[in-house]
């Protein structure tokens, strides 16, 4: 004879839910990072393009895609009790992610580079850099923000969580 009126478990539901929403946010989170590399901007409430580059000799070049390392590094940092952190332990993320102002020591070693990469590329700025007499320079990161708060991905995986718990009521 089958049970009539039996009740579900809620709590087991709940608990499976928040797992599985957990998983989502990690990989949709991640994913939503790194699209930022692709889109050239950064989404928060809405999409804000990054500033170009100051004397592109590379104008075919993506904004912060030399070698993917930058967005290869982002990953997530910690995952559990329902939170979880998104990151990257590349030491130039933060520069780039705020944007400011750093000093860059001018060696005898990057003199060499400076006029190797003026042989190769004949571009000025390498150049003066390799004939400076300083012995730092002063550069201006500009704010290309690629990781952060985001209002719309927040809505995403809300809108997910929700359709997630009527789907799984539905089947009820």
């Amino acid at each position: 004879m089958a049970e009539i009126n039996k009740i579900p478990d809620f709590e087991a539901l709940g608990k499976e839910i928040l797992k599985d929403a957990e998983s989502y946010a990690a990989v949709t989170g991640l994913n939503f990072f790194k699209a930022s590399f692709e889109d050239q901007g950064f989404t928060d409430t809405h999409f804000e393009a990054w500033q170009s580059r100051k004397n592109d000799y590379q104008p075919d070049r993506a904004i912060l895609i030399s070698s993917s390392a930058l967005m290869n590094s982002l990953q997530i940092l910690e995952r559990g009790n329902l939170k979880i952190k998104f990151g990257t332990y590349s030491p130039y993320a933060g520069i780039h992610n705020s944007g400011g102002t750093i000093t860059v020591p001018v060696t005898a070693k990057s003199r060499k580079f400076f006029w190797f990469m003026w042989y190769l590329t004949g571009i000025g700025m390498y150049k003066a850099l390799a004939i400076t007499k300083k012995d730092a320079v002063t550069v201006h990161i500009p704010k290309r923000q690629f990781i952060g708060e985001s209002q719309i991905l927040m809505n995403q995986l809300d809108e997910w969580i929700l359709n997630r718990i009527v789907e799984r009521f539905k089947q009820i």
